[in-house]
């Protein structure tokens, strides 16, 4: 009997100290913020963003074709592989691919034809890549510059004649080809495949083997801005070094169309 009465007496101190913690334990909380409170909480301080501004949207993005890409000989590759592929596109395909992702990075949309124009008949490669892009130009009249992309093919050359260095690397060397044969737009091709070799040379000295004009029918009336370029060589470049040329390409024809 006499613990039981010790205990009651107790009693009330325990409840004190039960409650007094609690109310501890709220003030904390509602202090610390870890529970919503009123208007009267202190405001965080302000957050500042350092993170890069966000990427034009909607009608700030002009994603109209403004190059045309194709490949009148498809089946080109570069040592080691065989001169051509058979039945499937090569690697000057690869070639084209790497322009028009650089140019895709510098917010330049480009298409990109990969049929395969010179198989089964190869003498028929210029026409049938000819009729393809004057349906892919008819359909897109934003197109402002024409490429057909090929490699050389040499013989008798030294091993470093189509090689050039840039950005501390191996490139392969390009040549800017016109045809003058039933061309309308012949000194129009003439001048832009100039001014493109002429800024590269300024850009990547040495990386251009200029200009030269071909008593053929290569496609230049399809276009005042329509040129074939010839990116390498099949037995003096790998296609490693064509693909780190056709990166250079795409970085001065972005700034002709900028």
């Amino acid at each position: 009997m006499a613990r039981m009465a010790r205990n009651e007496k107790n009693g009330p101190g325990l409840l004190f100290i039960v409650v007094t913690l609690i109310v501890v334990a709220v003030v904390g909380a509602r202090f610390f913020g870890f529970m919503p409170g009123g208007d009267e909480e202190e405001p965080l301080p302000p957050v500042v963003r350092t993170e890069d501004p966000e990427p034009p949207q909607g009608d700030e993005v002009d994603l109209t074709p403004k190059v045309l890409v194709f490949h009148s000989h498809a089946s080109e590759n570069y040592k080691p592989k065989d001169s051509h592929e058979r039945g499937i596109y090569g690697d000057v395909v690869r070639v084209g691919e790497a322009f028009v992702q650089e140019l895709s990075s510098l917010g330049i949309t480009a298409l990109h034809d990969k049929t395969i124009h010179d198989q089964p008949r190869y003498s028929e490669a210029f026409v049938n890549s000819e009729k393809k892009a004057n349906e892919l130009l008819a359909a897109n009249p934003s197109i402002q510059v024409v490429l057909d992309i090929h490699r050389d093919g040499l013989e008798d050359k030294p091993d470093d004649y189509t090689k050039a260095r840039a950005n501390d690397i191996d490139v392969a060397k390009i040549l800017f080809v016109v045809g003058d044969k039933d061309n309308d737009h012949l000194d129009d091709n003439i001048s832009f495949a100039q001014a493109i070799s002429d800024a590269m040379e300024k850009e990547y000295p040495g990386v251009t083997r200029g200009v030269r004009v071909f008593k053929s029918d290569y496609s230049g009336e399809l276009h005042p801005n329509s040129i074939m370029i010839l990116v390498g060589d099949w037995r003096g470049n790998t296609v490693e070094e064509a693909v780190a040329s056709a990166r250079l390409l795409a970085r001065v024809v972005a700034t002709f169309i900028k």
